[in-house]
């Protein structure tokens, strides 16, 4: 890399054990300058170890210290480095025994900071140190308990996201198994999939939102027609008890005479519409497709009542031809099979409960 007179630059040298120590030192050094709580959090999640207040000292990831030093204080950590231990060692500016915010008298300031000063240590400040880490870690624990976005883990692991599935009925790892999706999608609606009622528009964002879906709507009021059961059908010449107990006949006009087996319904059935597919996403989305099934499931944890629905899917016009014989995907009868091009935004409609 050295040219004819010059010589390498330092950022293009070689790594070796000496420079990635000189660049932890200095990674650790421009810490100093940024905020207490996130440096600490930051050293934490570094090690990937559990944030306690039950750890043994000699397993701490961190040392809390405070500074004898009565200056006023220009930034939140005066210093950070690491023991023989491999333990990060903070000294704050805050909250400490010894140092400009401490409540104990001047003359022990002063003299902490005299010997701290001279001798490079005190073993007064030592001593009061050790009630520094605990009360600093405290802090530490207090501001991290009432900021969820600090403590959030990766698909919902943490102990508040978990309480928080509890609240929308997936508290059991079982139950949250059944449902294919990312289930930490679905903490962010937690306050309105606690409550009772499930309008349509947010079944459509919910599964819009954990299927990555840009165009689904739900067509209510659908029609159907409803089977009666034979002992509820109309029959001549029998009766049956009504409410108050008085024997009712079972064809009386204009009260439960009904003519066949089955009658018309327009409240317990919908309609979902996924359109502007391509073709990947319309042929998961069909019943041997591999996102079908977890999306069904889906929409059967969001219903509070199981009502009757149908799934319509929608292809974007250019993303189907002609049937080729042979071709699986352009093949299949009364799904992707069309003679030549089609019209229309092409559809197929799925009745997934009757």
């Amino acid at each position: 890399m050295e040219g004819k007179n010059r010589s390498v630059p330092p950022d293009v040298e070689n790594d070796t054990p000496d420079s990635g120590k000189r660049n932890e030192t200095q990674a650790l050094r421009d810490a100093c300058y940024g905020n207490f709580f996130a440096v600490t959090d930051l050293l934490y999640r570094s090690r990937g170890d559990a944030i306690s207040l039950r750890t043994e000292p000699e397993q701490e990831t961190v040392h809390f210290r405070a500074s004898p030093d009565i200056a006023f204080p220009l930034r939140d950590i005066e210093s950070l480095e690491k023991n023989t231990a491999d333990q990060y060692v903070m000294t704050t500016r805050f909250m400490g025994l010894s140092g400009s915010s401490s409540p104990l008298p001047g003359y022990y300031l002063d003299e902490m900071a005299w010997v701290q000063a001279q001798e490079g240590g005190s073993t007064t400040a030592d001593f009061l140190n050790l009630f520094t880490h605990r009360y600093t870690q405290f802090l530490y624990h207090i501001w991290r308990k009432y900021r969820w976005y600090i403590s959030f883990r990766n698909g919902g692991t943490d102990k508040i996201s978990q309480r928080i599935y509890a609240l929308i009925g997936l508290g059991n790892p079982r139950v949250r198994e059944r449902l294919d999706i990312c289930h930490s999608r679905l903490l962010a609606y937690a306050g309105i999939l606690s409550g009772p009622g499930r309008s349509p528009a947010m079944i459509c964002d919910l599964i819009a939102h954990c299927f990555d879906l840009h165009d689904v709507r739900l067509e209510n009021w659908q029609f159907r027609r409803v089977a009666i059961p034979p002992d509820q059908q109309t029959r001549l010449g029998r009766c049956e008890p009504d409410a108050e107990g008085k024997m009712q006949g079972k064809s009386v006009l204009g009260v439960n005479f009904v003519l066949g087996s089955r009658v018309p319904d327009y409240s317990g059935k919908f309609m979902l519409c996924i359109s502007n597919l391509s073709l990947p996403r319309y042929m998961a989305f069909l019943p041997d497709g591999e996102e079908y099934l977890a999306l069904t499931t889906f929409v059967a944890f969001l219903l509070r009542d199981q009502f009757a629905w149908e799934l319509r899917l929608s292809l974007v016009p250019e993303q189907i031809g002609g049937m080729r014989l042979g071709d699986k995907r352009s093949s299949q009868l009364g799904r992707t099979s069309f003679i030549g091009k089609p019209p229309r935004e092409p559809f197929v409609t799925i009745r997934v409960r009757g």
